[in-house]
This record gives structure tokens, C-alpha cells and sequence, in this order.
């Protein structure tokens, strides 16, 4: 009976952290997918890992959404493990598929599956869309320029006056030229 581990992760510290873990409980070997692929298809290494198990073996991550962004692609990635006799080992929800479980258990592990999926879809729609440049959250109130400007009216004016001027108020303003002093 051989333990294998699948992590899938970009991050450095997210990928020793999961294989610190898989280690601990058993795993001789781990396989790590870098890309976010989001589909249970497009991922390799997982592939690899399964394709490499035999019967009575068990397959180990650390989460279910580790494995795929669905429930129709869980219920595959269990089918196909199911067919070769392996078991899946997902650690930190302390579940076996080959253990049997009360109705109840199951929902919580697929209410959190569901939600850890929710979470990795927006982790990777942020990553994405920084690699893309765009910029998110709030924009801010005034421009490089116009904080430049403020500062120069600032010696002659008062916090409160200058604010007044360009619509914002006096802590905003204050904050703007902090931020634009501490960047030069």
C-alpha cells in the first residue's frame, strides 16, 4: 500500500505549507500542480498521481477543492479513484472515502467543499486580473496631481481649507499627502 499527496497551489508558502502537512501524515510521494487550472481535465500532475496509484493505495490532499472547482468533477475524480480500489485521504477535513458516513457529515463536507471552491474561483479571478493590470478596490480620491497641488497650498492654507477645495475632508487629504510623502 503506497500514500501519494496532490497539492495544487501557486504560491510557495501555500505549496511547503500542504506538503509539511501531506508528510505528516504519511505521503511517500507528492505531486504539485503550479498552474490554477480550473478544470479537473486540464490538470496533469493530478493525472499523473492517479494514473500512478493501484489498488488498495490511497491518494491524499489536504482539502476537496484541491481535486476540482465542482461537484460533477468530485464525483469523477471519487468514480475513477473508485474504479482502481484507491482511497482518497482529504486531511484537514479528517475524511476517507472507503469510511462510511452518515448523510449529515457528507453535506457538511460538501457545504465546505462548495465554499472552499467559491473562495478558490475568486482567489484566482483577483490573480488574474492583477496579472491583467486592472486595478481593484476603491479608487482613490484625489490624483498624484492634485495632492501635489494640495501640498503646495497647504504652507499658505489650512488642512481644512485646502480639503474643502478638491471636496474631500481633512483626514483624507492628510492621509493622501502622508502616503505621497512616505513614496518620495
Amino acid at each position: 500500500m503506497m500514500k501519494i499527496g496532490y497539492i495544487q497551489s501557486t504560491s510557495k508558502s501555500e505549496i511547503e505549507e500542504q506538503s509539511e502537512l501531506l508528510i505528516s501524515h504519511g505521503c511517500s510521494k507528492i505531486y504539485v500542480e503550479t498552474s490554477k487550472e480550473l478544470s479537473f481535465k486540464l490538470k496533469r500532475k493530478l493525472q499523473e498521481a492517479i494514473d500512478s496509484l493501484s489498488s488498495g493505495d490511497i491518494l491524499a490532499v489536504t482539502r476537496l477543492s484541491i481535486l476540482c472547482i465542482s461537484v460533477q468533477s468530485l464525483l469523477e475524480v471519487l468514480f475513477e479513484l473508485n474504479d482502481k480500489d484507491v482511497t482518497l485521504e482529504v486531511v484537514q477535513q479528517k475524511f476517507i472515502s472507503k469510511d462510511t458516513h452518515t448523510l449529515d457529515e457528507l453535506l457538511l463536507y460538501l457545504i465546505e467543499f462548495i465554499d472552499d471552491i467559491k473562495i478558490e474561483k475568486q482567489v484566482y479571478g483577483i490573480s488574474k486580473a492583477k496579472a491583467n493590470g486592472v486595478r481593484l478596490g476603491r479608487p482613490p480620491k484625489l490624483t498624484k496631481q492634485q495632492v501635489l497641488k494640495a501640498i503646495e497650498l497647504k504652507h499658505n492654507q489650512t488642512s481644512q481649507n485646502v480639503a474643502s477645495r478638491f471636496g474631500v475632508g481633512r483626514s483624507t487629504l492628510l492621509r493622501h499627502i502622508a502616503k505621497q510623502k512616505k513614496a518620495s
